[in-house]
């Protein structure tokens, strides 16, 4: 279903033709040189080799000469604020899926963006995520009971979740609850785990682990709770040092396991693992000069503070990262080895450390350096995330009868996917974008949250009843 409402004007009926260009669809298959992309409204109707397609007269031709078409980059895990939506356009991030906020917010601020009230990329969601009580963060939700859990869902899905998400102290039984009501409405479900690891979270029926969670309790015998005292960059040094000393016959059989249930990895590794990466400092340099761009006024002070000083990332920990990159470039061959025995790897970045949209494209730069070809890592950032999402049938791919959403780089990035970056037309629904920052940007505010929040109140109203 076409989720875009906008865009319907008459300058939108006048076709518009990517004349000239080397199209990399995103479906994995060969370049096509020479390439016409006819887009008529928000849809692709034509594509072709120039010769092969007949452009109309009226028809807005961009000359693509020397320049590379691709999909508009889908991001599958951020987590969304009202002052993002500029960036992830200006770097070509056309889809993201949100990853965790009230439902109440992120349904309207997605709804704006469908109606054109907010310049942002196509938002979908998860809405409140689902955990044990008590639940550990403003926005997540605690289910303790099969009926709870059933309620939880389908009061998510009616408010247009897409996905539902578990936490980390879900357990195998109430995810398997989760996933089958999940699965008869016809949503995935995905999850941040540690109580449950991957093995009992693929048998009860989960269908993506964000940052690959959940592996290291099989394989490295992890503890299965949170650990006092230890923050989130501790516990994501701490299960990269757990690679370190993994059993790889476990591995074999936990990745096999993996792939006969089609569950996804959503590693996340160009941000959470900036302590771990060589061009970690490179990152560091590069976000403090977006935190110091007048027009990005807008970004909360905080964030921006962030960015200047890469404060997340600082490295407390130094004894520990030794053992740390051992472990990172083991997770890096689990990865590879997964996508070799069917497995599917995904593009995601974990948004609002970093700047969003330049995200992902480090997030694709990363998973080359990984050992993934630059088109095995574009294809997972467009195609792939879009079947996740369940929608390849419209988006992911530059092919007839999808929703034109397209990026134009100005350098080949098969050859060099740091090329990646250089974005110099975004395309979404059709519409050519304006991808400068305006001091003036704004959208509805996240609002603080009290409980009960909406989700607990339609539970215990439902309850009642």
């Amino acid at each position: 279903m076409n989720r875009s409402t906008h865009g319907s004007g008459p300058e939108s009926e006048k076709p518009t033709a990517l004349a000239g260009g080397t199209l990399i669809a995103g479906d994995g298959g060969a370049p096509l040189q020479d390439a016409i992309v006819l887009i008529k409204g928000n849809q692709i109707i034509e594509v072709g080799s120039k010769g092969d397609i007949e452009v109309p007269n009226q028809a807005r031709v961009v000359d693509a000469t020397g320049k590379y078409i691709l999909p508009g980059l889908i991001d599958i895990h951020v987590h969304y604020n009202n002052w993002m939506g500029e960036l992830f356009l200006a770097h070509g991030v056309t889809t993201v899926k949100d990853m965790g906020n009230d439902i109440e917010w992120i349904s309207r601020i997605s709804a704006d963006i469908d109606e054109g009230k907010v310049r942002g990329p196509r938002i979908f969601y998860v809405g409140n995520a689902l955990d044990a009580a008590p639940p550990a963060m403003e926005h997540h939700v605690g289910v303790d009971s099969p009926e709870m859990a059933r309620r939880a869902v389908r009061l998510l899905h009616g408010r247009g979740a897409s996905a539902i998400k578990v936490r980390e102290k879900i357990t195998p039984a109430i995810l398997q609850v989760v996933s089958k009501e999940a699965h008869h409405l016809g949503i995935p479900v995905t999850g941040h785990l540690i109580r449950t690891d991957a093995q009992e979270a693929a048998l009860a029926g989960i269908d993506g682990l964000e940052h690959a969670t959940g592996i290291v309790q099989v394989v490295a015998n992890r503890p299965r709770q949170p650990q006092p005292g230890e923050n989130a960059v501790q516990t994501f040094i701490s299960d990269f040092k757990a690679y370190s000393r993994v059993d790889s016959t476990k591995i074999d059989e936990l990745l096999k396991l993996l792939a006969e249930h089609r569950v996804a990895l959503i590693p996340t590794l160009a941000d959470l693992t900036r302590l771990l990466l060589e061009h970690g400092d490179d990152f560091a340099s590069e976000d403090a000069e977006y935190a110091s761009n007048p027009l990005l006024a807008y970004v909360p002070e905080g964030v921006r503070k962030m960015w200047a000083t890469s404060s997340f990332f600082k490295a407390k920990y130094c004894d520990e990262l030794e053992q740390g990159h051992t472990g990172y470039k083991r997770h890096q061959e689990l990865l590879v080895q997964y996508r070799k025995a069917g497995g599917r790897v995904l593009a995601g970045t974990d948004t609002f450390f970093s700047v969003p949209g330049l995200t992902l494209q480090r997030e694709v730069i990363v998973l080359v350096e990984a050992g993934f070809s630059p088109l095995e890592a574009i294809s997972m950032a467009t195609r792939d995330n879009a079947e996740f999402l369940q929608r390849g049938h419209e988006l992911g791919t530059v092919a007839p009868g999808k929703l034109a959403d397209m990026i134009l780089v100005g350098a080949n990035p098969l050859k060099d996917i740091h090329n990646i970056r250089s974005v110099e037309l975004v395309i979404k629904d059709g519409e050519l974008l304006d991808t400068s920052y305006h001091a003036s940007y704004s959208a509805t505010p996240r609002p603080k949250l009290t409980r009960p929040l909406w989700l607990e109140k339609q539970m215990q109203a439902t309850e009642v009843l």
